[in-house]
């Protein structure tokens, strides 16, 4: 009796969440943003800047941009009410660890980007990358639990 209680509420519970669904228009957000962000560095860069520190600044923005669409992924996936903080928080892993330990790691194992200063690249786009990513979960997680809130209503 106790083993068919069990399973019935197993199942409701897993009957609740919405389908997986991919979103895409996230990453296209994050991409667009910090592509005009690299672009407005590079136009002012073409004069202020040398090779090396535009290289150093394309690298930052690369791994920023990495971070910031691993970091996406979770929250798609770990849905629910228990499970959407768990998204975000797994999503803040990577969008803190990529960037920052890529650049550190370049900083370390390469002199000359060490002198053009990646770790201040890096951290200009890590907290423009920062902000539109937050805004973006909390926007997919309240969406996330809307959607699982009107089914549960109904």
């Amino acid at each position: 009796m106790s083993e068919d209680k069990s399973n019935e509420s197993t199942e409701a519970a897993t009957a609740e969440l919405a389908p997986i669904q991919f979103h895409w228009k996230p990453l296209v957000v994050i991409t667009v943003v910090l592509a005009a962000a690299f672009t407005a560095l590079a136009w002012y860069g073409n004069q202020a800047f040398t090779d090396i520190e535009m290289k150093a600044a394309r690298i930052a923005a690369i791994l920023c941009w990495l971070g910031s669409v691993l970091g996406l992924i979770p929250p798609m996936f770990l849905r629910g009410s228990e499970q959407g903080i768990n998204g975000v928080l797994a999503g803040m892993l990577f969008r803190m660890f990529v960037p920052i330990g890529g650049a550190f790691l370049f900083h370390q194992k390469n002199e000359q980007l060490r002198d053009a200063n990646i770790l201040y690249f890096t951290l200009g786009f890590f907290l423009l990358a920062l902000i539109v990513d937050t805004i973006l979960v909390v926007q997919m997680v309240q969406a996330q639990l809307s959607t699982q809130n009107t089914k549960t209503d109904i």
